[in-house]
């Protein structure tokens, strides 16, 4: 690994890393993956979503009388 790349990640948090870069992590650290990460579990609500408004919804058929393409 480069300095830059080690570098990079020390100072943010990296959105993506490379399998070959946590094997060497593992490596030169000599540890498991499972030593390098901490997970949260804590559960998460999910927000309540609005009722769609009527205006919203798909028209059923046009105005000639033709039904509209599936969504």
């Amino acid at each position: 690994m480069s300095s830059a790349s080690v570098s990079a990640l020390f100072s943010k948090e990296p959105s993506q890393v490379k399998m070959s870069t946590l094997i060497a992590l593992c490596t030169a650290l000599d540890c498991t993956p499972n030593d390098l990460f901490e997970v949260d579990t804590t559960p998460v609500e999910r927000p309540a979503v609005p009722p769609r408004p009527v205006a919203d919804l798909p028209k059923v058929a046009s105005a000639r009388g033709r039904s509209m393409p599936p969504i």
